[in-house]
């Protein structure tokens, strides 16, 4: 299986490589931000690097969408998964255009609000797992898949 994580450094990065010894078994590339964290937790994995910052940034929204659309056509993933941030919509917007499988975890750390990136992503996604039963609120049809980190 091939798969495209697609990330935000810190705690989002953090909570996607808590599942290394699942996705560490398969082919995989990254998408996230050009930042010193991420290359040294990231050494030695294929990464495209998307354009930060994303979170009511227009322009660079615009910017990852044009980015999604050769990284998927390159990649070919057979799944993306991403638990944000703002990187993830544009990613997922083109997913459901050309028809790849999609998923996404809603972050540790919002329990009582949802996230701007789930909130769009939500609808989109094949299948969208949260962390805390709270989240269901939200997020009604998603799977609680616990804490991962």
């Amino acid at each position: 299986m091939k798969i495209l994580l697609v990330t935000s450094p810190g705690g989002h990065l953090a909570q996607l490589l808590s599942l290394k010894s699942w996705w560490g078994k398969h082919e995989r590339d990254w998408v996230t931000f050009n930042q010193s964290e991420v290359t040294s937790s990231l050494s030695g994995e294929r990464i495209s690097w998307a354009y930060f910052p994303t979170s009511r940034n227009a322009l660079n929204a615009i910017r990852n969408f044009w980015l999604a659309w050769p990284t998927l056509r390159r990649i070919r993933p057979d799944v993306v998964i991403s638990n944000g941030a703002g990187v993830s919509v544009p990613f997922f917007i083109v997913c459901k255009i050309m028809k790849i499988r999609t998923v996404y975890i809603e972050c540790f750390d919002r329990i009582t609000l949802p996230t701007m990136s789930g909130t769009i992503c939500y609808p989109i996604s094949d299948l969208f797992c949260v962390q805390w039963d709270e989240q269901k609120r939200f997020y009604p049809d998603a799977v609680n898949i616990g804490h991962l980190l």
